[in-house]
């Protein structure tokens, strides 16, 4: 089922793919990722045609409430090699050819026919609540490594300005420790820590192309140096349901995992129904045309002459026939046993998925809680380093602190840019946890989107 908001996100990058120059890079949000994956990933292809199948499916299964229409025809030629008695071997051979045709309708057969056929009708029902489900973790899948890209992309900023600004700090060292005003000590520990800046670096830009790589595998999209990801940590607002009871109340209703699971319990139910149905009898009723035309090569003979023998008979037949399995060793008894106990199964699986996502929302509201309290207080403390980093550096300038003293101020200021960075980065991905847990994620998307 093609839906509206991707079919309208795909377009929008395709005319945006095709008017950017060669090489230009192409911007791409989070929406225009969903989109894309929505329209591409095999894994939602594979759950469409699992879709289509299951109608085909319904289709074949309706077919027994029809008539079925059978023909047959047979030549068969009789050729004698000895006879003894008063029969002449001449007169026993003969051309017969029959033809019929037939006309079969099942009358009753114990509520089987009827039950296969609502199962199909529920078993396309559950794939199509199984199809939502993959668009669900999809979705979910790729919002995750989209921030915690966005995230690694931040720290690659983080750790620029880091390096740019230890690189000042080396040259600094280096032209004190020129005008002997600091040891060589001094000048070694500032060049380490520029090392250990470049390491974190060089280890945030391998994280970054790690992100993109598992982005553009989710979206079944070929890496592409063109393509640039944009939007910031800042998809979801502050405006979130809270309350543990509410949430899981719309994710009951939500969640198409559940509603899989129950269609799995009734189709247990009427599939033990139809094992009890083959101890019932199946009435049928026959309608047929026969032709026989048996042409023998000699003619009969009486006194005074001979006789043409040939015969064609032709002829309709009408009938109801029953038919009753009275003894099968216990096998329709067993598989009713089986499909019950089957669906007792189903239902302590509908129970773990509750669990499940009742931990998952419990979850994602102390994860996003906690994650708005980091978030203020990373925001004062980044607010309150890059004051203290600028002062150091003018003083520094003016003498009144030491080299020390500024890298010390550097070395807070990045880490308190990251404590943000991994703060907003926390909230972000509890969001949509949470968002997955309600299952809601991608309807919020797209309804965002459109």
């Amino acid at each position: 089922m093609i839906k509206l908001f991707p079919c309208i996100s795909i377009v929008i990058l395709i005319v945006v793919m095709v008017s950017c120059p060669v090489g230009a890079q192409i911007q791409m949000n989070l929406r225009d990722c969903l989109a894309y994956g929505f329209e591409h990933n095999p894994t939602l292809k594979a759950a469409d045609y699992r879709v289509a199948a299951s109608e085909e499916a319904r289709k074949s299964v309706r077919a027994d409430f029809f008539p079925s229409l059978s023909t047959t025809y047979s030549l068969n030629r009789l050729n004698s090699q000895s006879a003894k008695g008063p029969t002449e071997t001449d007169y026993l051979d003969q051309d017969t050819r029959d033809f019929s045709i037939r006309l079969s309708q099942v009358l009753y057969a114990g509520s089987r026919i009827v039950n296969a056929y609502n199962i199909s009708v529920i078993e396309k029902e559950r794939k199509m609540f199984d199809k939502d489900l993959a668009e669900l973790e999809l979705a979910y899948n790729i919002e995750i490594i989209f921030f915690q890209l966005m995230g690694a992309e931040q720290d690659v900023k983080i750790a620029l300005e880091s390096v740019k600004n230890l690189e000042e700090g080396v040259k600094s060292a280096r032209a004190y420790f020129k005008k002997e005003l600091i040891s060589y000590a001094e000048v070694l520990t500032t060049e380490v820590d520029l090392d250990n800046a470049q390491q974190k670096l060089s280890i945030a830009k391998n994280d970054v192309n790690r992100k993109r790589v598992a982005l553009f595998s989710l979206m079944n999209m070929q890496v592409s140096e063109t393509i640039d990801f944009e939007g910031g940590l800042d998809f979801y607002s502050n405006e979130y349901e809270s309350s543990f009871d509410r949430c899981w109340e719309i994710a009951s209703k939500n969640r198409p995992d559940l509603e899989s699971l129950s269609l799995q319990v009734t189709i247990d139910e009427k599939e033990a129904v139809s094992a009890l149905g083959s101890y019932l009898p199946v009435v049928k009723l026959d309608l047929g045309y026969h032709d026989q035309n048996r042409d023998y090569d000699k003619a009969g003979s009486v006194i005074g002459g001979d006789y043409d023998r040939d015969q064609r008979n032709r002829y309709w037949s009408a009938g109801v026939f029953a038919s009753w399995e009275l003894f099968d060793g216990g096998r329709a008894w067993y598989k009713n046993q089986e499909n019950n106990i089957t669906a007792k199964e189903t239902r302590e699986m509908i129970k773990a998925t509750q669990l499940f996502i009742k931990e998952g929302i419990h979850k994602a509201l102390f994860t996003i809680a906690e994650a708005n309290r980091r978030t203020s207080g990373a925001r004062v403390a980044v607010k309150a380093a890059k004051e203290n980093f600028i002062v150091e550096k003018h003083r520094l300038g003016a003498g009144l602190t030491t080299i020390p003293l500024m890298l010390d101020a550097q070395i807070r200021l990045t880490r308190a840019q990251g404590n943000l960075t991994q703060a907003m980065l926390a909230y972000m991905l509890g969001r949509a946890e949470l968002q997955f847990m309600l299952g809601e994620s991608y309807k919020v998307v797209k309804n965002k989107g459109s």
